[in-house]
């Protein structure tokens, strides 16, 4: 006979388990519905880019490192590059990051980056350029240029540069009174060109320096100079001329003499020298440290202002087509410019003027006006245009153009200027008469020594750049 007590507790048993699982199944979800089953997709990485591309560094600098970022995906598990990098560079597999000191040489080249996790993906290609190490001088160099020395002596206050067609370089040395040039292999010659005997300490020395525009032809060489009394004549201001053969001074001739100075040790003796397209003279002369000669005329002091000469024949006269006949001025209000440049198209003169403190000017130097120094009454038809005011000491000294040869269209009418303040300032310019601004930037900066301090500056035919500083001459190229 059966036990029907046992079958009926054994369901009950079965029954209990039965519930028990289902409560624990239903627990959490509130309705007794059972969690969908975990998403086990992994989103593949989208939008690599890197925060320098192209990527451009000098060998033996350490490199702001160059990050990866990405706009989208899950997150990476490695990164790969293809080709490696060049030595001293190194890629991080985890971070996708470029970072290190490059050791050596690279031209442009196209990396391939490739962020990869489990859904996929995703590439970006970086090109990165190793540049020539810079010259110890030099702090920063804009990207894509590199720079060489041409000639160092730290023994030496290096000032103004002139190129000849042929290639040699002259440049005076300010306390020495010397003239050297470098020939056209980069050798300096042993024997000066020419020895003045000048005035030295503060503002004074071998100041100003211009090859004749038919040098090829006549072989002139011109300087200004502040030279010590002799005979009936005081300190002064002097305008040589020298007819240049088989590299030594010949021919010694006076362009101008007894040009306002200022007292002994003192500043703003001007000394900018260069011609115009038609082979007039431009002279620049600072105020000599009295205010009142930038407004005075010239029949009582020719300083503070820029002067233009015909010096066709010597002595030098007042040029044709100066705002008065058989007056050498130019424009006046000036303090002390001594950097100078005419535009290579339209022959328009521009100059840097120096502050007393801040006001440093970029000024459009056209004939007749009044640039207001110890004259803040001038009428507004004579007033002279100031492009640019620095509010901050910069001191501009050399400048030049740039036509765009050899370095691209981007950089025609580009205007460069050499600062006192260590620096090479990049105008870049619009306009009919190229007096628009229309960006300017830090081409260059040297380090903040005495020695480096960047003096003048001129365009070679090819687009290269000389600099030069008290102790050097550079040049900048484009590779």
């Amino acid at each position: 006979m059966r036990d029907m007590g046992c079958n009926h507790f054994l369901k009950a048993i079965c029954l209990l388990s039965y519930l028990a699982v289902a409560v624990a199944c239903g627990s959490g979800g509130g309705n007794g519905t059972p969690p969908p089953p975990p998403d086990d997709t992994v989103d593949a990485p989208t939008g690599l880019t890197y925060s320098a591309n192209p990527g451009q560094y000098r060998m033996d600098k350490a490199i702001t490192p160059n990050t990866a970022s990405l706009a989208g995906g899950d997150p990476v598990d490695s990164f790969s590059i293809a080709p490696a990098l060049v030595a001293g560079l190194s890629f991080d597999t985890t971070t996708g990051a470029i970072t290190g000191t490059p050791t050596a040489m690279s031209a442009a080249t196209d990396h391939t980056i490739t962020a990869t996790n489990e859904g996929g993906s995703t590439q970006a290609i970086i090109n990165i350029a190793v540049g020539a190490a810079l010259p110890a001088a030099f702090l920063h160099l804009e990207d894509g240029f590199d720079a060489e020395v041409v000639y160092q002596d730290n023994a030496l206050r290096i000032g103004k540069l002139a190129r000849a067609p042929d290639g040699r370089i002259f440049f005076t040395e300010v306390d020495t009174g010397n003239i050297r040039i470098i020939d056209a292999q980069g050798n300096l010659l042993a024997t000066p060109f020419v020895t003045v005997n000048v005035l030295t300490t503060g503002h004074f020395g071998l100041l100003g320096l211009a090859l004749d525009p038919d040098f090829t032809t006549n072989g002139f060489v011109y300087a200004l100079a502040t030279v010590p009394a002799e005979g009936q004549q005081s300190d002064r201001s002097k305008i040589f001329r020298w007819t240049e053969a088989s590299n030594v001074a010949t021919n010694e001739m006076t362009v101008l003499d007894d040009l306002p100075i200022a007292p002994p040790g003192g500043v703003n003796n001007g000394g900018e020298i260069l011609f115009d397209d038609l082979g007039m003279l431009f002279v620049s002369l600072g105020d000599v440290q009295t205010p009142a000669n930038a407004q005075a005329d010239t029949s009582t002091s020719l300083a503070g202002k820029v002067l233009r000469y015909d010096v066709s024949s010597l002595p030098a006269t007042a040029a044709a087509g100066n705002p008065t006949a058989n007056d050498p001025e130019w424009c006046r209000g000036l303090r002390n410019t001594f950097g100078m440049a005419t535009h290579p198209v339209t022959g328009d003169l521009f100059g840097a003027d120096n502050g007393p403190a801040a006001d440093d000017e970029l000024n459009f130097l056209a004939a007749g006006k009044n640039f207001e120094w110890e004259n803040a009454n001038v009428p507004p038809a004579t007033r002279g245009l100031k492009i640019r005011n620095w509010q901050t000491v910069i001191v501009p000294t050399g400048m030049c153009w740039h036509t765009g040869v050899g370095w691209g269209t981007e950089y025609n009418n580009d205007l460069f200027i050499a600062t006192y303040d260590h620096t090479i300032e990049r105008f870049e310019m619009s306009g009919a008469a190229f007096v628009d601004i229309d960006d300017e930037s830090e081409f260059a900066e040297f380090d903040g020594s005495e020695d480096n301090r960047a003096l003048d500056i001129c365009m070679e035919p090819d687009g290269s750049l000389l600099v030069s500083t008290f102790t050097g001459i550079y040049r900048i190229t484009k590779p």
